[in-house]
C-alpha cells in the first residue's frame, strides 16, 4: 500500500498546481475565444479526441495491462505500439486531405489550414498517449508528474503572452491563431514526453510477434475496451454535438464552459485511477481488493465535499473568472455536478474491472449511458436548450454508475459500505508497510 500511496500522493503534489494552472490558462483562453468561439474550438478538439480514441484501437489500456503483469513483454509491446500508428497515420492523412468530410470541420473552417491542424494534432496526440503509457506501465510517475506540470507552464505562459498581445491591440487573435499556437504547444510537449520515455524506458522494441501468444491475447483484451471506451466517449461528448446541431456554436461554448469546469471535479478520481491501474492489474486479488475499497472510499467522500463547496460558490466562480457573458452557464453547471458524483465513481470501478479482465461489464454499463444520453438529449435539448443536455447527461451517469455498483456488490461480494463509507482506519492504513 504504501508505495501505490507515495505515487498518488506524489502525484497530487505536482497535479493540483498544474490543475490551478491549466484553470488560469483556460480563463485567457476562454475570454479570448468567447462563447462562439468556444463552441467552434471545442469542435475541433472533440473531433480530435474520438478520432484518437478511435485509432488506437484501445491499445494504451493493453499496454498498461500487459505491460504490468507482464504477460506479454515489454519490448513486445513497444513493436505493437509502433505497428499500430505506422500503419494508421499516413491512411488518416490521405483520407483528410482526398475527401470533403464536412462533418469534421465546423461551416468555413475546412480550409488546407484546418486540414493540416487536425492531422498534425492527430498524430502528435496519438504518440504522446503512447509514450505515457509506457510511463505509467513502467509506474515512472515521477516523468510524467514533471513532464505535467513542465507542459502546464509552457501552455500558461502561451496563453498569457496571446491575451496580452489582443488586450493591447498588437495582433488580434481569433481561432486560427489559437490552434496554430495549440499545433505548436503539443509538438513541443511531445519532445518532452519523448525525452522522458528514453530516460526511464530502455527502448528495445520486438517486432517478432507470435499471433497465439502475443497479438491475440493482447486485441482480445482490448477490443471490448476499446469498444467501451469508444461508447463512454459518445456518452460524454454527444449533447455536445446536439447542442451544436439544434443551438447553435454560441449555446455550446456556454454549455462546454459549464461541463469543462464541472469536470475539473475528476481530476482527483482520474489521478487515483490512472496510478491505481498498473497496481490493480498485478496478479493478487487480495491485494487489488484491499486497494481499491480503500481509494474508494476517499475518493467518494472528496468528491462530494468538492461538489458541496462549489454547488454554493459555483456561479460566482463563473462569472469571475470567465466573465458576464457566460452567466448562463452557471444552472446546466449546478446540474452537472450531480453526475460529477456519479462519474467520478464510475471511473474508479471500470478500472477495477480492466484490471481483471472484465471489460464487457463496463462495456454492457456505457452502453447503457449512451442509450440513455441520446434518448434524453433528443427528448430534453430541443425545449430546454443546455440547462436539458445537462440533466440528460446527469441521469446517464447515474445510470452507468448503478450497473458497474450492481456487478461489484452482486457479483464480486463488495459491501456498499466498503465502498463509500470511510473509515477511520483508512488515513493510517494507506501509510503502512504492504
Amino acid at each position: 500500500m504504501r508505495g501505490l500511496t507515495r505515487n498518488i500522493l506524489g502525484t497530487f503534489s505536482t497535479q493540483i498546481p498544474s490543475l490551478i494552472i491549466s484553470i488560469v490558462s483556460g480563463i485567457f483562453l476562454t475570454r479570448l475565444l468567447g462563447p462562439a468561439g468556444k463552441g467552434i474550438y471545442g469542435i475541433f478538439y472533440l473531433n480530435i479526441e474520438i478520432m484518437v480514441m478511435v485509432f488506437t484501437l484501445g491499445c494504451e489500456m493493453g499496454i498498461i495491462y500487459y505491460g504490468s503483469n507482464k504477460k506479454i513483454s515489454m519490448g513486445k509491446l513497444q513493436g505493437i505500439a509502433i505497428i499500430i500508428p505506422s500503419i494508421i497515420l499516413p491512411i488518416i492523412s490521405i483520407i483528410i486531405l482526398s475527401f470533403n468530410l464536412d462533418f469534421l470541420f465546423p461551416d468555413n473552417y475546412d480550409s488546407l489550414f484546418y486540414k493540416l491542424f487536425l492531422i498534425g494534432v492527430f498524430s502528435l496526440r496519438l504518440i504522446n498517449g503512447l509514450f505515457i503509457t509506457f510511463l505509467n506501465a513502467n509506474k515512472s510517475f515521477r516523468f510524467i508528474n514533471r513532464i505535467t506540470l513542465i507542459i502546464s507552464v509552457f501552455n500558461l505562459a502561451a496563453y498569457f503572452f496571446l491575451f496580452y498581445l489582443n488586450s493591447n491591440g498588437i495582433i488580434t487573435v481569433d481561432v486560427r491563431i489559437i490552434l496554430g499556437v495549440n499545433l505548436l504547444l503539443l509538438l513541443i510537449n511531445t519532445l518532452m514526453w519523448g525525452y522522458s520515455f528514453r530516460k526511464s524506458i530502455q527502448f528495445q522494441p520486438i517486432f517478432n510477434l507470435s499471433l497465439k501468444q502475443d497479438i491475440y491475447p493482447f486485441f482480445l483484451y482490448i477490443y471490448p475496451v476499446w469498444i467501451s471506451m469508444i461508447i463512454n466517449f459518445l456518452n460524454y461528448r454527444f449533447d455536445s454535438w446536439f447542442i451544436f446541431e439544434f443551438r447553435g456554436e454560441k449555446q455550446l461554448g456556454l454549455y462546454l464552459l459549464a461541463v469543462n469546469f464541472a469536470q475539473f471535479i475528476l481530476f482527483y478520481s482520474r489521478i487515483i485511477g490512472s496510478v491505481m491501474m498498473p497496481y490493480l492489474s498485478e496478479d493478487n486479488n487480495e491485494q487489488r481488493r484491499k486497494y481499491f475499497t480503500t481509494y474508494s472510499r476517499i475518493n467518494f467522500t472528496s468528491v462530494v465535499l468538492i461538489v458541496i463547496v462549489l454547488a454554493f460558490i459555483g456561479d460566482w466562480l463563473l462569472v469571475t473568472l470567465y466573465g458576464e457573458e457566460f452567466t448562463n452557464s452557471g444552472g446546466p453547471f449546478k446540474v452537472l455536478l450531480v453526475g460529477m458524483v456519479f462519474t467520478a465513481m464510475s471511473q474508479l470501478f471500470s478500472i477495477m474491472l480492466f484490471s481483471k479482465g472484465k471489460n464487457n461489464i463496463a462495456l454492457i454499463a456505457n452502453s447503457v449511458g449512451l442509450v440513455a444520453t441520446i434518448l434524453l438529449d433528443v427528448l430534453l435539448i430541443p425545449k430546454y436548450g443546455i440547462m436539458g443536455a445537462a440533466v440528460a447527461t446527469s441521469i446517464s451517469y447515474f445510470l452507468l454508475f448503478i450497473v458497474l455498483l450492481y456487478y461489484l456488490i452482486i457479483r464480486e461480494k463488495i459491501k456498499f459500505s466498503d465502498l463509500f463509507i470511510i473509515k477511520k482506519t483508512d488515513f493510517k492504513a494507506i501509510f503502512q508497510k504492504d
